[in-house]
């Protein structure tokens, strides 16, 4: 007998209540413009919003790697004191196009919905073991071991700042418990001043629900491949945020590069400036380059996975975690030190003309003089080769006691252009250092 095929796929029914802190690092892989991995579909439920996963497959995050740690190795700090029990724990090593790459530590526990609050801060403040090595240096081995290609400039180091909580269940919790765990305080609340959201599509059945806030999320009774797509939102918002990050911190950077450079005119050489200026300039074009494929686009999924409840909890988490308004600052950076950079290089180029303006004067001085003491030698020559009454043929032209007239004159002739041509050089030096900034008038 064949059973029917019902209408939709039912809510989870899982005993535990899950866990999953996702955690930007500082590692990115050799092509930033292109994910490495695993298509997502390939390990996790999608249901029938995998043929847009799939389309979209470059664009969305992949999987490095996948590994199940032994929950009796975990100690938690926190956690330890309470009397719940990790049934299940898994480690996963996401790549997003021009992003960082993002760790996914999840945990089952089997306890009451408050007493997950203790876990969520072990997860989120890194104070967890997996046997002997803390979070950090398990994540570091577990990339390595991958067989992944890594910047040599972004390798894994640390975890980084930017991360999200995301908790599971099958249970129907209330407003309060909801926002016990999303504060991660099992305090009383006020709901007039609370950030926390709740996403109207994944809130629309009475069974189920979902609250979105800055560090935490919840997602009570949904279905499974709805929680699957809900942690693929978070790995690609949290690699966003982590990149809006480093694209900040590299624009200060820059920023300080080219004001030394302002200030150092007079300690490098034009062909320096010019090759920093060049270098600045590149790394910037690289910086805007992945601000928009790897921020700007992960600001809209609606696009590439047509689904109210995916769109409508990503669009949530990127309003609470400020993406937007990061994003706007740091593009107003980019585009002020481009403004700077403009007007360094201007004057690079105003130096560099003034420069050649006063080469070629000083050049063209000197050829004048030199041709000025020219012609009195060709004059003299002239006179001494010529039968003239004042040439005493018995004198050779080197007699100094009876020529030294003529020799001091054409001597005070090429000495005095020589001296014309070091005060117009030591002009050009001094008026360069003015328009540079690095002499005082």
């Amino acid at each position: 007998m064949t059973l029917p095929v019902p209408p939709f796929d039912p809510t989870v029914g899982r005993s535990v209540h899950r866990i999953s802190t996702v955690i930007a690092t500082t590692a990115e892989t050799v092509d930033l413009l292109r994910a490495e991995g695993r298509p997502p579909s390939e390990l996790l439920r999608l249901g029938r919003l995998e043929p847009f996963y799939i389309a979209a497959v470059q664009q969305l995050p992949r999987v490095l790697a996948c590994r199940d740690i032994d929950a009796d190795s975990l100690t938690f700090r926190r956690g330890a004191s309470t009397a719940a029990t990790v049934r299940k724990a898994r480690l996963w090593l996401f790549d997003v196009q021009a992003g960082p790459v993002v760790a996914v530590f999840s945990v089952d526990v089997e306890c009451a919905p408050t007493v997950l609050i203790p876990f969520l801060e072990d997860c989120y403040y890194d104070h967890v073991t997996a046997g002997s090595s803390p979070l950090e240096r398990y994540v570091a081995g577990t990339l390595g071991e991958a067989d992944v290609q890594i910047m040599a400039s972004a390798s894994m180091t640390a975890l980084g700042p930017q991360r999200h909580q995301m908790v599971f269940t099958s249970a129907t919790l209330p407003e309060d418990t909801i926002q016990r765990i999303v504060y991660r305080a099992d305090l009383d609340w006020n709901p007039a001043y609370s950030s926390i959201r709740f996403p109207a599509e994944l809130n629309r059945r009475p069974s189920s629900g979902a609250a979105v806030g800055a560090y935490v999320s919840v997602l009570s009774a949904q279905q499974d491949y709805i929680e699957n797509c809900a942690l693929l939102s978070a790995v690609q918002i949290v690699a966003a945020t982590g990149k809006v990050r480093q694209i900040r911190l590299a624009a200060y950077d820059a920023l300080l590069r080219v004001r030394d450079l302002s200030r150092d005119r007079g300690a490098l050489s034009t062909a320096e400036r010019r090759a920093e200026l060049a270098r600045i300039n590149e790394t910037m074009a690289e910086q805007e380059l992945q601000l928009t494929f790897g921020v700007e686009t992960a600001c809209e999924i609606g696009i590439l996975i047509p689904a109210l409840r995916v769109e409508n909890f990503h669009r949530q988490l990127i309003d609470c975690a400020g993406l937007t308004d990061n994003v706007s600052t740091v593009s107003a950076m980019l585009a002020r030190l481009a403004s700077v950079l403009s007007a360094e290089q201007a004057s690079q180029e105003s130096i560099d003309a003034r420069k050649q303006d006063l080469r070629r004067l000083r050049y063209g001085v000197a050829v004048g003089f030199l041709s000025v003491v020219a012609v009195p030698i060709g004059i003299i020559l002239g006179f001494f080769g010529g039968s003239y009454r004042e040439v005493d043929a018995g004198r050779s032209i080197f007699d100094w006691r009876h020529y030294y007239p003529m020799y001091l004159s054409v001597s005070g002739l090429v000495f005095f252009a020589g001296a014309v041509f070091l005060f117009l050089f030591w002009r050009e030096r001094r008026e360069l250092g003015r328009v540079a900034g690095t002499v005082t008038p």
